[in-house]
């Protein structure tokens, strides 16, 4: 089961308050679990971008259960520059895949009102004491993936 994050099913794009975009995509598969089921969590991407088709995108966050190929299962990827040469890294900052944990849609979604500026539907009493509600609940049950190949 795929759960995209926009209005029709073409569409995996949300659009903000601030006019850019966050796209989510998430694919989830059932778990038997005490005697009946439970969705988990199978890959995740949260990419928040300027423009609608992701041509332009700031910062995006991949998961993978099961990574297949070289790159940290949980990561992070920043557009932007390096302020300082690092030698003898030559690549692009964009295609540098940065280790994480698991990062839940709340924070990111925390990330975007409380750094990027993006204005929440809520006053910050209510939308803050229910993203830390959900999110303490995805931490329990979160999985933590190594942050790469075992062997």
């Amino acid at each position: 089961m795929a759960i995209e994050g926009g209005l029709s099913p073409d569409d995996d794009t949300v659009r903000l308050r601030d006019g850019r975009f966050l796209r989510v995509f998430i694919v989830l598969f059932r778990e038997p679990h005490n005697g009946g089921y439970r969705m988990k969590v199978e890959q995740a991407s949260y990419q928040y971008q300027v423009d609608p088709d992701g041509n332009r995108w700031v910062f995006r966050y991949d998961y993978h259960r099961d990574p297949g190929g070289r790159h940290p299962p949980a990561h992070l990827q920043v557009r932007g520059d390096l302020r300082e040469p690092v030698a003898p890294y030559r690549g692009l900052l964009e295609r540098t895949h940065f280790p994480t944990g698991r990062v839940s849609i709340e924070a990111v979604i925390r990330l975007l009102v409380e750094q990027f500026g993006v204005p929440p539907a809520s006053v910050p009493e209510m939308w803050r004491r229910v993203l830390a509600e959900s999110e303490r609940l995805f931490e329990d049950i979160a999985h933590r993936p190594l942050s790469g190949p075992a062997a």
